[in-house]
């Protein structure tokens, strides 16, 4: 009886100590599963407008999974440290290399262009702005409205520039006729030297609109413009008035021919 006593407690350690090995086992296999690489990066610590440099109080560092770390993120605020943003970006968003401009760039706008390229501002109202829906990096063609030379009342409507890019979109404050603040939405846009001519000349002598266009779609598409009696004619071409043809019926040339004791004219 005692030996059988015995055998017992040997069995019921051995289940026991395979117990506690199993659990722990298992406890190891969970703690291992919810850990995964981590990597310190640098984040906005509030919205931050393109042309703006990159400094201390407007960055943090904080700590992402691996996985989710965009390319090209900036690890440290030494490597972005006085850089210039190309690019508007959010707070709490990563902050990565292609959206800075080339190091030893100063902030201001004058960092946000390329190469020969000008910047050009207009204004715009809530209408010819898209409604405020225009951003920077956004892309944009130009239209511009203007009295028909030599006609009565004409206007025409024209696509004079395409494919834009935004650089900023804000508000200025200018005093008025009785010296109040006013408000007034500008959008400043990159241009060539040639297209900053066009834009100066339509800006004084009709009415500049944007019209947003998908940031992929680098189409350039040429039209004839559109006038104001194509326009009330369904967008076909004008009939020639009733005394046009009638004058050029008048100028038709024709000839008498005589048969006999008939006489008929045929057109030349």
């Amino acid at each position: 009886m005692l030996f059988k006593g015995n055998r017992y407690i040997v069995v019921a350690v051995v289940v026991g100590f395979i117990a506690v090995f199993a659990i722990h086992k298992v406890m190891a296999m969970r703690t291992s599963a919810g850990t995964e690489p981590v990597c310190q990066i640098l984040v906005a610590e509030a919205d931050i407008t393109s042309g703006t440099a990159l400094s201390p109080r407007l960055c943090k560092t904080e700590v992402w999974p691996e996985r989710i770390i965009p390319a090209q993120t900036i690890k440290t605020m030494e490597q972005a440290n006085g850089r210039v943003l190309v690019v508007p970006i959010s707070k709490g968003e990563p902050i990565l290399l292609n959206k800075l401009a080339p190091e030893g760039t100063a902030a201001g706008l004058g960092g946000l262009l390329q190469g020969t390229m000008r910047a050009f501002t207009i204004k715009v109202d809530d209408v010819s702005g898209v409604a405020g829906f225009i951003s920077p990096g956004d892309r944009v063609d130009v239209l511009m409205s203007v009295p028909v030379l030599e006609s009565r009342g004409e206007q025409l409507s024209k696509i004079i520039l395409q494919d834009v890019k935004v650089l900023t979109a804000g508000q200025v404050w200018q005093p008025n006729s009785r010296n109040e603040p006013k408000s007034f939405s500008t959008v400043t846009l990159e241009v060539t030297p040639e297209q900053s001519e066009v834009l100066n000349l339509a800006s004084t002598q009709g009415k500049v609109r944007l019209t947003l266009r998908s940031r992929t779609n680098k189409e350039i598409t040429y039209t004839p413009g559109m006038i104001t009696s194509r326009l009330v004619s369904g967008g076909m071409p004008v009939k020639p008035a009733p005394s046009s043809v009638a004058k050029a019926t008048t100028d038709e040339r024709t000839v008498e021919v005589i048969k006999g004791m008939n006489r008929e004219s045929k057109k030349l």
